[in-house]
């Protein structure tokens, strides 16, 4: 089995905007979302399709400047320009769409963005350690569910609740495995490869399907571990990837850093394994028990963001990290402050080396970061051959 995605990100959604217009054909909804803090579970138990709608290519970030400052975040600004300057095919599909109240860029795009669909945004408690924050967050899930209901003129009961959520976790499950795959060295997968084929994958209007599909792919990598064939050699240092980006678009970085030598292991954060750790518990009131469980989700915008450094932590030594690479998009400045205190961990606590990127979707920053990430794995080798930990 070939573990690769074969198509480029445009070609990817152009393709499953094919499917999601068969589907509407059918009789199918769409609901768009931005955030991993998007309780999905809704969506699928009012018999519809979510699907991802944030920017992660430069081509739509021209139209979005025509109204947003140019030196806004280069996701805020793709992801705007996807809605208003016709270079995303998926964008129309959708009856409606959902946010939440991450960063005050996201915030603000949402204003403008609403003139262009129905749009819910979800007040997200930024102190989750209070216990205030959860009864909130329960609220705004029953919001939700009632404006899902409304727009999509269905009605979304607790069996149904259930029954998503138990083959959500089952996906969960599976993605949880396949990220341990990467735990074994030399790797099954380099990292370029895993983010593309589950972006890929992910583009999905059969979530059944979908489940069949992570569970070839698991089967697939466990078989390269028994058989020994490994997507690379043992010489490789093994990079813990922590920040914003690297999903199939906007993966400039991580494939620098693995033409340069290095190969991703893990990856914290969006898209990344601690999205998988947590699961919905199927012995409580689900709407209660879907607030808890994505509440849980760790963001730069929380305050404090504690339960994403001890994750960072725990990761370096399951996965035998030797170097952490941590990227910020500009004008993120909740990642970037955010840094110093990841820097704290990876360097004070583990003496590993550490490298902060902040960069955009363009590729006028290559060469620059070429060298960066060069010297980045220098750092790491020589730190091997010293024998170190």
């Amino acid at each position: 089995m070939e573990l690769k995605a074969d198509k480029t990100i445009s070609e990817t959604r152009t393709d499953f905007s094919y499917r999601l217009e068969m589907a509407k054909d059918e009789g199918k909804k769409v609901v768009g979302s931005l955030c991993s803090y998007f309780p999905v579970e809704l969506t699928l138990a009012a018999g519809a399709i979510p699907v991802g709608l944030c920017g992660t290519t430069s081509e739509p970030i021209e139209a979005a400047e025509k109204v947003l400052p140019a030196d806004q975040c280069p996701m805020v600004k793709a992801t705007y320009g996807r809605s208003v300057g016709n270079t995303c095919p998926i964008f129309p599909l959708a009856d409606c769409i959902v946010g939440e109240t991450t960063c005050d860029g996201r915030k603000k795009m949402y204003e403008l963005l609403a003139r262009e669909k129905p749009m819910h945004v979800m007040d997200l408690p930024q102190k989750p350690d209070e216990p205030e924050a959860l009864e909130h967050w329960i609220h705004e899930v029953r919001k939700l569910r009632d404006f899902l209901s409304r727009q999509l003129d269905v009605a979304i009961t607790d069996e149904s609740l259930r029954r998503v959520i138990r083959g959500m976790n089952k996906e969960r499950r599976l993605m949880k495995e396949i990220y341990a795959c990467r735990k074994h060295h030399p790797v099954p997968i380099m990292g370029t490869d895993l983010v593309g084929l589950t972006t890929a994958l992910h583009y999905t209007v059969d979530r059944e399907e979908y489940r069949n599909n992570l569970a070839s792919v698991l089967a697939e990598l466990q078989r390269r571990i028994r058989d020994k064939e490994y997507a690379c050699g043992p010489e490789r240092p093994r990079v813990l990837w922590t920040g914003l980006g690297n999903s199939l678009g906007c993966d400039k970085v991580l494939r620098l850093v693995e033409e340069c030598g290095g190969v991703v292991v893990c990856q914290e954060g969006c898209g990344g394994v601690t999205r998988s750790d947590n699961l919905v518990d199927e012995n409580k009131d689900p709407l209660e028990a879907l607030a808890e469980r994505y509440l849980g989700v760790t963001c730069a915008c929380m305050t404090p963001n504690n339960i994403r450094f001890e994750q960072i932590d725990r990761l370096i030594q399951e996965y035998a990290i030797e170097g952490v690479l941590d990227l910020t998009w500009q004008s993120c400045h909740a990642f970037n402050i955010e840094s110093y205190r990841v820097s704290e961990i990876v360097k004070g606590k583990h003496g590993l080396p550490f490298l902060h990127i902040v960069t955009d979707f363009s590729q006028s920053d290559i060469g620059t970061l070429r060298v960066r990430i060069e010297g980045f794995i220098e750092q790491m080798l020589l730190r091997r051959q010293n024998g170190a930990h």
